[in-house]
């Protein structure tokens, strides 16, 4: 009798546990639901939004941009970062520059993460300098859309504008296709950290360097192999429109100047996505040597 006791609880308890795990999961859904409409409807509110500064000197603040963020732009009713670092540090805004600082490189509106700026035009030089010289090391995070198979890639297309687009939101596209325009050389470094799910789907997320630095390049490099990044609605074909963002994040920024070297959080843990990620192979994980991950690429 106790042990058909035992059984009967064993079950109830499995049922329980299974019933509590799928409800989670709705509200985390419905979690990100939300956050996709506050995010194609333009519903953010900038005062209300804080940026992260992880390195400060006289030359030089770096920041953790927030995703769906725009660098600097125009409109100045929709958030923005030189108007957000202008509300911070008024006393270091340049009112001769079109957007107030030296921004010595950019991340795409959808891409979080590392992001430099420079505080007087000799800084932004040297800093523009290391970079067009390659001095500088830039590494991104992802999580891309089923299992890459391969630990270590290469991915050289060219890329250029897509000409189907060109009235559009200038979506960029590999030389390989029919519509592409003015391609440049493009060189992305992909090395595999995490194979597992992602809300049920098979997913990977990956460590990235940049070695050129091309408009939408990881996003498009991604594409093309077959794995686009989750959430990224344009190279999608506009299909991918669940998560709450475009999990691409600016991780690691070596600058290459003053020995400023700044990392930052991995965004896409387990935690930090209410479960909705959850690995099932580690293959690399992260240090503060990014580089040396990169060693076995061919």
């Amino acid at each position: 009798m106790m042990g058909i006791v035992i059984r009967v609880y064993n079950v109830s308890f499995k049922f329980v546990s299974y019933v509590k795990m799928i409800f989670e999961r709705l509200i985390n859904y419905f979690m990100t639901l939300i956050n996709v409409v506050v995010t194609r409807l333009g519903l953010h509110y900038s005062d209300n939004i804080d940026v992260e500064i992880v390195y400060k000197s006289k030359d030089f603040i770096i920041v953790n941009k927030p995703e769906d963020i725009f660098t600097n732009n125009h409109n100045k009713v929709r958030p923005s970062l030189d108007v957000l670092l202008g509300k911070k540090y008024p006393h270091l805004v340049n009112s001769k520059l079109e957007h107030s600082f030296y921004f010595v490189h950019r991340l795409d509106f959808v891409t979080s993460g590392v992001l430099c700026i420079a505080l007087n035009k000799q800084a932004c030089a040297k800093a523009s300098g290391a970079m067009q010289k390659r001095i500088s090391r830039k590494y991104y995070i992802a999580l891309v859309r089923g299992l890459v198979s391969t630990d270590h890639l290469e991915l050289t297309n060219s890329i250029g504008y897509c000409a189907k687009e060109a009235d559009g939101n200038r979506k960029m596209c590999t030389v390989d296709e029919e519509c592409c325009t003015e391609p440049r050389d493009a060189h992305t470094r992909l090395v595999v950290l995490e194979r597992g799910v992602y809300m049920s789907y098979p997913a990977t997320k990956v460590l990235l360097q940049l070695v050129t630095g091309r408009r939408h390049q990881i996003r498009v490099h991604c594409s093309t192999i077959g794995h686009t990044i989750i959430g990224d609605y344009t190279y999608s074909d506009r299909k991918d429109t669940s998560p709450h963002r475009t999990f691409l994040h600016s991780y690691r920024l070596e600058l290459g100047v003053d020995g400023i070297n700044v990392q930052t959080n991995d965004p896409f843990t387990k935690a930090k996505l209410n479960g909705l990620w959850i690995p099932v192979e580690y293959v690399n994980r992260v240090g503060d040597d990014c580089f040396r991950l990169f060693s076995n690429c061919s």
